[in-house]
């Protein structure tokens, strides 16, 4: 292995007062000022809506949660940093402080996965592998040297929200038995069983010092060394893991990441299926329910498929206006689709001429359809309804020069994230670079029904989540918070 880069200097926490006279007021910042990463998604400002009904089909989970093998390798991370974390008189994380302190002796292992599945495997890109672009350069041409896993000091800082750990942290906070009063951070049972299922498996490829050893003594976890890296853990386990990309027999079967296409039972479901369909637990008797209807529906259109869900847990107020939401919010991004589309080879057109795209008329008047459905559906008080609500509000035409500008205008004032595009004197003005479109508001339901086949609760993957989106990419991706 190559020598890891020169030691990074600890974050040092900042103290800058503004000058002023003594009666002004002084602002003081006790921590770098980091700007704030804005987003593409969620065109149509109604996140913070699908998230409610995610919540009623898809408790306590996200769209990033949608491999069960990260759920153990994350186990093993969470296991063994927090055996080292503890090593080096880490306690409490409780405070902000705490808490960064503790990460970073997880994040290497993350990165190490990272690395150690793009080593074993010539499919690796088809697997969700958060930091691979940067990773994988690192691993293939670099030979593990410079920057940290090949990213800046913003990227590597950012990882936190970015990587693994950070999309697949609510299942640690919320499932049962995953860490202790759902801190997040402190192993309890169930993780401590997926760390320890998985490191038998890795064989040779597992550190040197056996897992829940804090003794110190020869050939056991490096005490004194865990001290001297604290600052620099990336490098403490660069050297004090140096198997980490060695393969051995079944290592892809038993402790890789699976591809996205992969549906098949994961060796350890009879660990995960009790975290995640318990039917003791409630959120886990509503996963368990929705997945195995969705698994029954028998239909590959996303709006039937909320109509049935609609039909089949009518007792639930929420999800009983789940389809109304659906059709809303598919037939504005189909709206906003289509304007994307006449953008392509200008950066601004008439509205008219956005209008005058084939299949415009069509587009509008669903548009306007779907609208009178939302604002005529039976009432139900749930939150950020109002999201919704201005947006039937605002569709008051299907003629599709009135219909686009009308959208345009809403997007402008009320959607979330970046600005697709504006309406200026009659021209729609592009305003950020199109990726094609962007992914319709989704429900979970791809993750959840992946999930349940690899746990072994129902048979197959449903034809309607075959071919799912990205959930990185999703408009009604959640974080763990």
């Amino acid at each position: 292995m190559a020598k890891a880069g020169p030691n990074r200097p600890t974050q040092n926490w900042i103290d800058a007062g503004v000058r002023q006279s003594p009666a002004s007021p002084r602002h003081l910042f006790s921590a770098p000022w980091e700007p704030v990463v804005v987003r593409r998604g969620d065109a149509l400002g109604l996140r913070s809506l699908a998230d409610q009904f995610a919540d009623a089909v898809a408790p306590d989970l996200n769209n990033r949660i949608q491999d069960g093998r990260w759920v153990t390798i994350l186990a093993w991370c969470l296991a063994r940093s927090h055996e080292v974390f503890h090593a080096c008189r880490g306690g409490s994380v409780v405070t902000r402080a705490q808490q960064r302190e503790r990460y970073a002796w997880l994040r290497p292992l993350e990165l190490m996965w990272v690395a150690r599945t793009i080593a074993l495997t010539d499919d690796w890109s088809l697997r969700s592998l958060s930091g691979q672009r940067r990773v994988g350069p690192w691993y293939t041409q670099f030979a593990m040297a410079g920057d940290p896993f090949g990213m800046s000091d913003d990227q590597f800082r950012a990882y936190r929200q970015t990587g693994m750990y950070g999309g697949y942290r609510l299942a640690f906070r919320k499932w049962p038995g995953m860490t202790t009063s759902g801190d997040g951070w402190t192993p309890s049972k169930a993780t401590q069983q997926l760390a320890v299922w998985l490191d038998r498996r890795l064989g040779a490829a597992r550190p040197s010092w056996p897992l829940h050893d804090t003794k110190g003594d020869d050939d056991r976890l490096p005490l004194r060394s865990a001290h001297r890296g604290r600052g620099a853990e990336w490098q403490w386990w660069l050297r004090r893991w140096r198997n980490f990309d060695r393969g051995g027999e079944r290592a892809e079967r038993h402790t890789l990441p699976r591809r996205r296409d992969d549906f098949e039972v994961l060796p350890e479901a009879d660990i995960l299926r009790p975290l995640l369909f318990h039917e003791g637990d409630r959120h886990g008797r509503r996963r368990l329910a929705v997945a195995r209807h969705v698994a029954g529906a028998n239909t590959t259109d996303h709006l039937r498929l909320c109509e049935s869900l609609a039909d089949g847990f009518s007792d639930d107020k929420t999800i009983a206006q789940l389809p109304h939401f659906s059709r809303l919010a598919d037939a504005g991004m189909s709206a906003m689709d289509l304007v994307a589309s006449s953008l392509r080879s200008a950066p601004k057109v008439k509205l008219s001429e956005a209008a005058a795209m084939p299949g415009a008329a069509a587009v509008c008047a669903e548009l306007l359809d779907a609208a009178k459905a939302w604002r005529g559906r039976p009432a139900h008080p749930i939150r950020h309804a109002e999201t919704a609500d201005r947006l039937a509000e605002a569709i008051s035409s299907a003629r599709p020069v009135e219909c686009l500008e009308a959208l345009l205008r809403y997007h402008e004032i009320h959607g979330g994230g970046l600005r697709w595009f504006v309406v200026r004197d009659g021209m729609v003005e592009q305003r950020t670079p199109s990726r094609g479109g962007a992914s319709s508001y989704r429900f979970r339901l791809r993750s959840l029904c992946r999930l349940a086949v690899q746990c072994g609760t129902i048979e197959s993957m449903p034809a309607i989540g075959e071919a799912g989106e990205d959930p990185g990419d999703n408009a009604a991706d959640d974080s763990d918070e």
